[in-house]
Order: structure tokens, then sequence, then C-alpha cells
């Protein structure tokens, strides 16, 4: 299973979290910076790196509380997906 793992020591706003994931994912250029987004680039079949993938995001005691609330919106969505939609998605926050 191929493995996107991001580092968020450096995170501070939700733009550096699309600004590390986005390319991991291979998203198209005019890829949104929202959940409803990233729900419809991983459900669908936008991005180059297709299921079965997982994500893994490193270091994610450092960043602030409103981006690690955000964060775990993102854990919500991937599980819908894969629950939902059968997506074999996986987020592991370390």
């Amino acid at each position: 299973m191929k493995e996107i793992s991001l580092n968020a020591s450096d995170w501070r706003q939700q733009s550096d979290f699309y600004n590390a994931l986005l390319p991991g994912l291979g998203a198209p250029s005019w890829h949104g910076h929202n959940l409803d987004a990233l729900n419809d680039s991983i459900g669908g079949d936008m991005n180059a790196v297709k299921p079965p993938f997982q994500i893994r995001i490193t270091n994610t005691a450092s960043i602030p509380p409103d981006l690690c609330g955000y964060l775990h919106r993102f854990a919500e969505l991937v599980t819908d997906l894969r629950t939902r939609d059968n997506r074999e998605v996986h987020l592991i926050l370390d």
C-alpha cells in the first residue's frame, strides 16, 4: 500500500496542510483548499494517487489547536470515505 508521509512540525495554518498533502496526492493544480474538495478528489478519481493508500502525518503535537481540530475533521472525512464509499484510504496522525 502506498504511503504519503507528511511532517507537520512547521504547519501553522490550513494552507500548510494543503501545500503538503495535495502534491502527495498528485492533485490537479486547480484543487480546492477545503474538505469538500478533498472528499470529491479522494472519493473520485481526479488525483494521480488512487486507493489503496495511507496518509501518515507526523509531529502533530506541535501544531496550533485550530489546525489540530481541522486535522481531526479530515480524519472523519477519511473514515467516512472508507466506510461509506468503500475507499481504501487510511490516516495515521502521530
